[in-house]
Formats: structure tokens, sequence, C-alpha cells
């Protein structure tokens, strides 16, 4: 079972893969086999979050979710890439990404073979992990096994669990999972997360491959895999970490696309932003956070693709926004803002941030990287990011002052803040590189 399982869980993902680089090759984004290969763990986000966009749009309008289902949508959407691209006349041509000179190839191979050598343990361990987690077992796996076993959204458990608000993407692609996996195998669906994790630092790596040198590339990679928190969750079956793994990639996107202003950039942002709002409830403040610093940073002239991009992200959210007042669920936003809880708030957020025993000193470095690039490097790029920090903390502090029910502690079961902390430090890995970059490079942009 376990071999079978993994062959599915396999295919589904490279499927994920196929389907992502499929559209980004029809939006322009490489012209090259070297530079498909650079995009590949992109692609994979991408292939993942459209698919998952695309199905929770399809269980609320009461379309069946099945094998067939799963294979005609993925075909689909590879098939609308490739014919776009076909009308726009791409053709992929010879040629392999340049790592630079010789020093630099090996501090690459070395930054790889370690994220090759922790990955390779982490998949080890996900194998052979079991389903602890209380919000994993108590909401988010359940709601994968009804779409599993009731080809859709079973009114009952949707609307009865915990955080019945929450989107269904994630619990989407657990059903999928258990196709691909033969059946619900709760273990080996530990795995499906490795593949997150992995498409993850590659898409960082293959966005960042040229823009920053690979001794700046690679130390924060590597770091937010390891750091004490993420160590223990990486792989806990819940919408955490995929949220923050969406949403940081996403915001690497606009960085860049602030600086060439390449459209399939714009276009593959928003398609992230869209599947982090269907993931989790914050996911849609999280894509506000982003694109209104871009907003903020950006050229008028450039607004109205920003514009079009929010948009499309709003679109994305409505269905399930439908969804859940078609059937009286509470939207979870919080229901009134005691001022007396500020100060409390204020330094509960500052405290879990930037605490060494969860994130080692990666939260630290990049504020010093945030200011060093407000000094000396490139300043819209650390009014971007600077921006988008802001945005997520003020929402964790809003959160904690909102809800009156939340206590102002950093125990999990008493007030979420930690988790919902994981974005801003992913944000933090993705943006240090680029960040100090911009300091060594004395600020000239490309």
């Amino acid at each position: 079972m376990t071999e079978r399982a993994l062959a599915g869980l396999a295919a589904l993902n490279v499927a994920y893969a196929l389907v992502g680089l499929s559209l980004l090759w029809g939006l322009r984004a490489f012209r090259t086999w070297g530079a498909l290969l650079r995009l590949a763990g992109l692609g994979y986000l991408v292939g993942l979050a459209a698919f998952g966009v695309l199905w929770t749009a399809l269980l609320v309008v009461g379309v069946p979710f099945g094998g067939i289902g799963i294979v005609v949508s993925l075909l689909v959407l590879a098939a609308a890439g490739v014919v776009s691209g076909r009308l726009r006349g791409c053709r992929l041509e010879r040629g392999l990404p340049r790592i630079g000179g010789t020093p630099m190839v090996l501090v690459s191979a070395a930054g790889i073979a370690l994220a090759g050598l922790f990955l390779e343990a982490l998949f080890r361990a996900s194998r052979l992990l079991s389903l602890q987690e209380y919000d994993a077992w108590a909401f988010w796996v359940p709601k994968g096994k009804a779409i599993y076993f009731f080809d859709g959204l079973d009114t009952r458990l949707f609307t009865t669990t915990p955080n019945a608000s929450y989107p269904p993407l994630q619990p989407i692609l657990d059903a999928a999972a258990f196709h691909a996996m033969g059946g619900a195998d709760v273990v080996t669906l530990h795995v499906q997360f490795w593949f997150v994790i992995v498409g993850a630092i590659g898409a960082a790596a293959g966005l960042l491959h040229g823009r920053t040198p690979p001794w700046l590339l690679w130390p924060p990679l590597l770091l937010v895999l390891v750091v004490p928190r993420f160590g223990e969750r990486l792989l806990a079956p819940q919408g955490d970490v995929l949220l923050d793994v969406l949403v940081a990639v996403a915001a690497l996107l606009l960085a860049l696309w602030l600086r060439d202003a390449a459209g399939w950039r714009l276009a593959a942002a928003a398609v992230l932003l869209a599947g982090g709002a269907n993931t989790k409830r914050e996911g849609i403040l999280f894509a506000a956070c982003v694109l209104a610093a871009a907003f903020v940073v950006s050229r008028p002239r450039r607004w109205p693709r920003l514009l079009g991009a929010s948009l499309a992200v709003g679109l994305a959210v409505l269905p399930w926004r439908i969804w859940t007042a078609r059937h009286d669920i509470s939207s979870g936003t919080p229901p009134s803002f005691d001022t007396g809880r500020i100060g409390g708030a204020l330094r509960l957020s500052f405290d879990v941030l930037y605490s060494n025993a969860r994130w080692s000193v990666l939260p630290l470095v990049a504020t010093i990287a945030l200011v060093a690039a407000a000094v000396w490097g490139d300043r819209r790029l650390a009014g971007y990011v600077g921006l988008v920090a802001v945005g997520l903390f003020a929402g964790g502090v809003w959160s904690t002052v909102g809800f009156p029910d939340l206590a102002i502690t950093a125990d999990e079961s008493g007030n979420p803040i930690v988790r919902y902390t994981g974005s801003m430090v992913f944000l933090a890995a993705v943006a240090v590189p680029l960040l100090l970059s911009s300091v060594w490079r004395k600020g000239d942009e490309p």
C-alpha cells in the first residue's frame, strides 16, 4: 500500500508541476529548456494553486469530485496554457541557465546539496508520521476525507466542524491525494506537504537565481527549513505552511515585477494569492497586504494591471464566500476592537516574531537587511518589503485585539499568533537575499 500510495502521490504532484509550467509557458515566462528547469518549483506551486482554486469553485456549484474529474481538470488547465502559448507564438529554444563563475558554482552546489540532504531526511520522516496535531484531526483532514468519500462539500460536516469558515483548498488537495494514493492514508498524506516544501524552496531559488549571489541566496533558504518552529510543523497536514509559502512566493514575484514589469510575474502572483486566499481565512488579509504594498510603491501607470490582479484574486474568493453566506456561517472576522488590549497584543506579537527559540535569527537578520537596503540599497524594494511586513504584523495584532476570547499568550491553545507569524518568517527568507543583494550592488537596479 505504501509503495502504491507514494507512486500515485508522486504522479499527482508531477501533474501539478506540468500544469503550472504549461500555464507559465502560455504567459511567456520562459523560452528555453534551462529556464523551464529553473522555474519548475514555481510551476509546481502555480499548478497546485490553480487546481485548488478551480475545484473550490466547482465544488461550490456542485460538480462531483472524483478521479475522472481530477484528471480532466488537470488536462483542461494544462491545455489552456499550451493553447495560449501556441496562439502567442511561444517556442522553446535550447539553452541552459548560467550559474556564474567557478567559486559561485561551488557555492550553489553546496547550497543545493545541503538543501537536498535536509529534504531527504524530511522525506524519510514524512513517510512515518502519524496524525497528531489537533487542528489536523479535528477539521483539516476530516474535511478532506469528506470530499474524498462523498465527492463534494458535505453540508453537515463543513458547517459544524471548528473554523467552518476556512476555505476548502487544503482539504481539496488532501482529497486529491487520497484518490492518487488509492485510499484515505493519513500517514502517507504527510508526503504531500513534503512536496510543497520542495516546491517552495525550488520556486524561491529559481526566481532569485541570477539576481542574487549564491552566497546570499542559500543561507536564508536553508535557515528557514531548520528553524525550531518549522522543524516541528513543516509536515503538519494543515493549511498554515501552504498559505505561508504561497504568500511569500507571490510577494517575491511582485518584488521582481516592480523591477522589470514582466506581466507573467504579476499573473503568477495573482494565482498564488488566489490560492492563499482560498486556503485560510487570513489569506485574504495576506493577499491584501501584498497587493496594497505593491500599489503604494509602484508607478501609477502600473496601477491598472495591479487592479486587474486584485480583481482576479477577489473573484477567486467569491464562490466560497457565497457558499458560507448561503449556509449562515460566520465570516470569522474579529467581532470587536478592545483598545485596552492593544499594548498587550503589540508586546506579544513582537515577542513571538523575535523569538530565537522559534525562528532562530532569521527575523532579526531580515530587519537588519531591511534597514540596510533602505539606507544603502534599493529603497523602493525596502519600502515594498517593509510595507508587506508591517501589514502582516498589524494583522496579527488586530486579530489578538479583535477576538476577546483569545488570551494574550504565545501558547497556541489560547492564541494562534505563532502560526500567524510564520508568514513573516517565510517572507524574510525570500526577501533577505534580494535586500542584501541590493546593498551589495549599491542599489543598482537591473
